[in-house]
């Protein structure tokens, strides 16, 4: 397995030309050629046994559909003998699901099914492929929406790691702040810009570090690099300045406030030091490792 946050595995194609994937969490998956000697050996797997998933067949290298079902088995089985016209040339299907029988599964709950399919569309057409199904949203309860929530972030990372999708979606809100956007909030929240650089602005004469973060199954991942006088951990190792994450209401963190979650002083004598961000309706959290503090009270914009 790889060390990401949440592993990933892949064996190499059959006789039957499967291919099986898995991460180290919840999902598991197939990679089926269309032909009924595939699909065959793929139920035998799982023992005949009626298996809810949510699936993608490929046509093209950029065309694909996306749908989910109940019996995974019989709903590919159509697929295979009556094909939609807007899919009839597909030559591959991806079935995804958490490895056990509708009796114990997540995905047997058709709301889940239906938001995780709609998830993917979306998913896949940020990723710049055409996608001929549509999907309708769903009144998620609060477990649905955890489950779903799980489980997106980890179909994120197996995509990305089988070299299916390139990027990732960002939640509504967490989008980045671009420059002149970051520079009016700033100066509306009354904050003097002395000098802007690329990475970096002086404001009331302390700098500020901009990150945006790169998304994670953890949350944004914010990396503190350097050993230079003026560096982002040099800075924080003398608790001057501040840290500007450019998302969701925009957080200037005073990197003493950074300290407090950077217990272990080892880690001030590393090259670099990863933080984590993570946005919930209600609060804004940095984390470290096992700490973590609340930060809400740092957005400029709440």
């Amino acid at each position: 397995m790889s060390n990401n946050d949440i592993g990933f595995y892949e064996q190499p194609r059959n006789d039957d030309g499967i291919v099986r994937a898995r991460t180290a969490g919840q999902v598991r998956s197939w990679e089926i050629p269309r032909n009924m000697r595939a699909l065959e050996a793929f139920n035998e797997e799982l023992g005949k046994m009626g298996f809810p998933a949510i699936y993608t067949l490929f046509e093209r290298k950029n065309r694909v559909y996306i749908g989910e079902a109940k019996n995974i088995y019989n709903r590919l089985k159509t697929h295979i003998n009556n094909p939609e016209d807007k899919v009839k040339d597909w030559k591959k299907a991806i079935v995804i699901n958490d490895g056990r029988p509708a009796t114990q599964s997540v995905f047997n709950d058709t709301v889940v099914r239906k938001a995780l399919e709609l998830y993917l569309i979306r998913l896949f057409k940020a990723n710049k492929y055409v996608v001929v199904a549509q999907g309708e949203p769903q009144k998620l309860n609060a477990t649905q929406k955890f489950l779903v929530d799980s489980l997106k972030a980890e179909l994120n990372s197996f995509l990305r790691k089988k070299t299916i999708i390139y990027k990732v979606l960002e939640e509504p809100g967490q989008e980045e702040v671009m420059r002149d956007d970051l520079k009016k909030i700033l100066q509306n929240t009354a904050r003097k810009i002395q000098k802007w650089e690329s990475h970096a602005v002086i404001i009331d004469s302390k700098k500020a570090f901009i990150r945006a973060g790169s998304p994670k199954p953890r949350g944004w991942q914010i990396t503190l690099r350097g050993r230079k006088p003026e560096s982002l951990i040099e800075s924080f190792k003398r608790g001057d300045g501040y840290l500007l994450v450019s998302r969701n209401g925009v957080l200037l963190i005073p990197l003493v406030e950074v300290q407090r979650v950077i217990t272990d002083k080892t880690a001030y004598e590393q090259d670099t030091i990863d933080v984590w961000i993570k946005f919930t309706e209600q609060k804004a959290t940095l984390s470290y490792k096992q700490n973590t503090i609340d930060v809400t009270k740092f957005k400029l914009i709440q």
